[in-house]
C-alpha cells in the first residue's frame, strides 16, 4: 500500500475510534432511563388511588351466580322464517278488445307492441289460456301452475 493511503486509512480508523468512545461514554442503562421517566408518575398515581373502592360490597349476593348453569355450545339458531312461496309475475297482457262472431267469442289482448287473438287452450310463451268469458280470461303461468285472471271492462 502507498504510503499516502495508509494515512488516510489510519485516520479513518482513529476518528471511529475516538467517536465511539464519545457514543460509549454517554451511555446509560436502560433502566435507569425508565425509573426517572416514571418516578414522578408513581408519586402521583399514589395520591390518585381511592381506597374506598376496594372495600368489600356491603351487598352479600354477587352481581351474577358462579354456580349457575353455563353451556358453551354455540348458541341454538332459530330457523329463519320458510322462505316466501314464488309467486307468478304480472300479466303481461293488456285487454284491447274483443268481437263475437257466429256465437263464438274471440278476445284481443297486447302482449308488449304485439295483438294477440285468445282462444281457451291456447298457449303464449309461459301462459296458457284456460278460460275467455265476456268478463274475465283465465290463465294459468305454466312454470309455478299459478292461475291469473285478467278482467274484462263491460263497456265494450
Amino acid at each position: 500500500m502507498k504510503k499516502w493511503m495508509r494515512r488516510e486509512v489510519l485516520m479513518v480508523v482513529a476518528a471511529l475510534a475516538l467517536l465511539a468512545s464519545v457514543v460509549t461514554g454517554r451511555e446509560r442503562p436502560t433502566v435507569d432511563l425508565i425509573v426517572e421517566k416514571h418516578a414522578p408518575a408513581a408519586k402521583s398515581l399514589d395520591a390518585d388511588i381511592d381506597l374506598s373502592k376496594l372495600e368489600r360490597n356491603a351487598d352479600p349476593q354477587p352481581a351474577t351466580d358462579p354456580f349457575a348453569a353455563r353451556s358453551f355450545s354455540s348458541p341454538k339458531t332459530v330457523p329463519a322464517e320458510k322462505a316466501a312461496r314464488p309467486s307468478a309475475p304480472p300479466l303481461p297482457f293488456r285487454y284491447f278488445g274483443k268481437v263475437i262472431e257466429d256465437g263464438k267469442l274471440e278476445v284481443f289482448v297486447m302482449n308488449g307492441e304485439e295483438t294477440v287473438g285468445l282462444k281457451a287452450g291456447a298457449k303464449i310463451g309461459e301462459y296458457r289460456v284456460d278460460n275467455v268469458s265476456e268478463k274475465s280470461i283465465t290463465f294459468t303461468y305454466l312454470p309455478l301452475n299459478t292461475r291469473q285472471t285478467l278482467d274484462i271492462p263491460a263497456v265494450n
